[in-house]
């Protein structure tokens, strides 16, 4: 399957990255790590249906960038707990903050082109 969607691109360097950094917390942090991890695989489902669902395609907008914030939040945490570095966190949300701007985009150009 091709991926067109620059954001499902992004999207998935990003996991692929974190795939990698979520393997090194401690034992006794499963859950925060599975959080991640399962928000992010949520966020990659989410965008695809935005992609294929016309009709409940701003639905699916918005909940993808509640998941981007929930993961920037859970990336905060593991980083005040020192599992992740400050800069591989500052990496990580540059990542996510691109992947926001281009969904914010997509719904300015949504708007735009039901009002022509």
């Amino acid at each position: 399957m091709k991926d067109n969607l620059n954001i499902i691109i992004n999207l998935k360097k990003t996991i692929l990255y974190l795939d990698k950094i979520v393997v090194n917390f401690p034992g006794n942090e499963r859950e925060l790590k599975d959080k991640i991890r399962g928000t992010l695989y949520d966020l990659l489902e989410i965008i695809y249906m935005a992609n294929e669902f016309k009709d409940k395609r701003r639905k699916y907008q918005f909940k993808a960038i509640v998941k981007i914030k929930m993961v920037d939040f859970y990336l905060k945490i593991s980083c005040d707990k020192k599992y992740i570095s400050y800069k591989k966190y500052q990496k990580v949300s540059v990542h996510l903050l691109d992947i926001l701007k281009q969904l914010y985009g997509w719904i300015k150009y949504e708007e735009k082109e039901k009002v022509i």
